[in-house]
């Protein structure tokens, strides 16, 4: 192999591929990045058996060829080399590296231990970047972290017609996000598991990106092994599905509310932060709500307390909710308009907050995020 691009853009398609490297790789050459010279172009991937990521970019191909090196070093070497071209030559068993006057040799790595890199599955429609990472982010904070429950530490996607929706949950809350999508066939009904983690890690990678493809086979459709993957100009990354049954979430939401407050998202989330100060990892922050306050307050008699009181619109029953300080902040902080409404039926059931654009209310709400109230002393 013998090739030659840009620093940049040799820099850029390492940067895209090393995301897939595993941290601890469980054989050596799933440490390495594949790069392939043919036809003009530079393919750069990597594989770690779950994730894939791949890059292609423009380059001056004089002898096409396939290498497989050291994927975090190489990656670190570009970053740091001149803005000049870059030229990659196979040299017996190493790949040199020039550029100006630097000069690198990496041992390669051999290609018979590396997988086949999957290639992409069947289109199934395109997706507006920024608006696909905000909903991947609102629904990743609700999937679970135990790997002893799999079927949890994924992110359900639907698909339904012209909607895409995004569930998670870990048991003690659930975020469901839909949002509007272009199918390549609108009668399609499908549905995938799909790891959270590198879910999260693609669609935050894409969100900048007008555009992203989304193609998905199921495991009927494939023989046993699902994937998914998601293309941007010359950037693609599958990842395998998870083979568990999702959770029947749909009987999870209140039918009906004993009450609603609808109160300003920013105020309440500072004031959320303040009080939970004074908790403790298991202690809870007691949300009371009566006409026109909310109430926040936490910490007993014999140690640290704090309270801080909000004007909110409120209707029906007064209430006391005890919660998990963390879940939320997490919630209150990916819901992006300036109103929100939380609804309640009793101190030991399900409570949830909706967003709301103003003071009105929204008919059918793109995002929910439930969460269950905790044990108060």
């Amino acid at each position: 192999m013998k090739t030659r691009l840009g620093r940049a853009a040799l820099a850029e398609a390492l940067a895209w591929a090393a995301r897939a490297l595993p941290h601890r790789p469980p054989v050596p050459a799933l440490a390495g990045i594949q790069l392939t010279a043919s036809d003009g172009l530079l393919t750069v991937s990597a594989f770690d058996y779950e994730v894939s990521a791949r890059f292609e970019t423009n380059a001056d191909v004089m002898e096409p060829g396939t290498a497989l090196v050291s994927g975090r070093l190489l990656s670190e070497i570009a970053r740091a080399l001149p803005d000049m071209s870059v030229e990659l030559t196979t040299d017996g068993p190493d790949l040199v590296l020039a550029c100006g006057d630097s000069q690198f040799a990496l041992p390669s790595i051999p290609l018979d231990d590396y997988p086949p890199v999957p290639d992409m599955p069947e289109t199934r429609g395109t997706i507006d970047g920024a608006a696909f990472g905000e909903a991947v982010t609102q629904v990743t904070i609700a999937a679970g972290r135990d790997g002893t429950l799999p079927a949890l530490t994924g992110i359900r996607i639907e698909i339904s017609n012209r909607t895409l929706r995004l569930v998670a949950t870990d048991r003690y809350r659930l975020a469901v996000r839909d949002i509007p999508w272009q199918p390549e066939d609108p009668d399609l009904d499908a549905v995938a598991l799909v790891p959270a983690r590198s879910l999260h890690e693609i669609a935050k990678s894409l969100a900048k990106d007008e555009q992203v493809t989304i193609a998905l086979s199921t495991r009927e459709s494939a023989g046993g092994s699902g994937l998914i993957g998601f293309q941007a100009g010359s950037r693609r990354a599958t990842t395998r599905l998870l083979d568990s049954e999702f959770v029947k979430y749909h009987a999870i939401f209140p039918t009906a509310y004993t009450g609603t407050a609808v109160i300003e998202r920013l105020p309440l989330l500072e004031a959320v932060r303040r009080v939970a100060l004074v908790t403790q990892r298991h202690t809870p922050l007691r949300l009371s709500l009566s006409p026109g306050r909310i109430a926040l307050d936490a910490g007993s008699r014999s140690e640290a307390r704090g309270r801080e009181t909000l004007r909110s619109d409120f209707e029906g029953d007064d209430i006391c909710i005890a919660v998990h300080a963390g879940y939320l902040i997490e919630g209150l902080s990916v819901i992006n308009t300036r109103y929100l409404e939380l609804g309640y039926t009793t101190p030991t059931k399900p409570a949830v907050l909706t967003p709301r654009a103003s003071g009105e209310p929204d008919q059918d709400p793109d995002y929910r995020y439930l969460f269950m109230p905790l044990r108060s002393a």
